[in-house]
């Protein structure tokens, strides 16, 4: 008999085959840390990891409903990936421009700076 951990795994290893095994953003397809289901958008009738308390099985086979519904909807990401997303889409555009363009501008600075 399997245990719920190891069915877990088996589930998650099966529905990111969905995604080609690989996350979204970094293209890897090895992860430490896991990987995320990310919903793009919620319906108001979705399944919502926050409302399974520890049954994490039961949640991940209610969203591969979802997932073969609308595959479209969901993005397969390493969990380092995930949580950089979920906290670069809490800043305004505003502030996400100048960010890029300051990322941009220390590249930049920092390639001069190689190349002397």
């Amino acid at each position: 008999m399997t245990t719920n951990r190891e069915q877990l795994k088996e589930l998650k290893e099966k529905m990111g085959k969905r995604f080609s095994s690989k996350c979204f953003l970094c293209g890897t397809r090895y992860s430490k840390k896991g990987w995320v289901f990310h919903h793009r958008y919620y319906l108001k009738t979705d399944v919502v990891y926050s409302n399974y308390g520890n049954d994490k099985l039961q949640y991940h086979k209610d969203l591969e409903i979802e997932i073969k519904k609308n595959p479209k909807r969901f993005r397969y990401l390493c969990n380092n990936c995930h949580q950089s997303f979920e906290r670069m889409m809490r800043f305004g555009d505003k502030k996400f421009n100048k960010m890029v363009r300051e990322r941009k501008a220390t590249i930049k600075l920092r390639k001069s700076l190689i190349d002397k």
